[in-house]
């Protein structure tokens, strides 16, 4: 009796660990592609704040390159890797706003200007 319950304890951690570790996509690949279709959430900050932007705030899109020669070196970049995907967060700070943008693969996916209260 003995035997079995620990041929079917080994068992079912074996399964266990093969569903685990499987290598299906499917499920990954729909949320990735939701996430990437994200609409931007923008915040209309006041027009000394944004003096070089549009009042619609970060396009998604928009490059790296782009959102660095508008506000300058961010204040703060974190930078991961997920499989083939490259995401990147970047922060401004001055003295009117707080700037954040996500990045996914070099594109804008979320942006937005949150005007500090004074």
């Amino acid at each position: 009796m003995l035997n079995r319950m620990r041929l079917i304890f080994t068992g079912l951690f074996l399964s266990l660990a093969l569903v685990a570790c499987s290598d299906d996509n499917t499920a990954t690949t729909n949320n990735n592609e939701a996430d990437t279709s994200a609409p931007v959430a923008t915040v209309d900050s006041a027009p000394e704040a944004t003096a070089e932007t549009s009042t619609d705030g970060i396009q998604a899109g928009t490059s790296r390159e782009e959102l660095v020669s508008t506000y300058g070196e961010p204040d703060i970049a974190q930078e991961r890797q997920l499989d083939a995907m490259n995401i990147e967060i970047l922060e401004w700070h001055n003295d009117d706003a707080l700037i954040v943008a996500q990045l996914l693969d070099g594109k804008v996916t979320y942006g937005r200007i949150v005007p500090k209260s004074e």
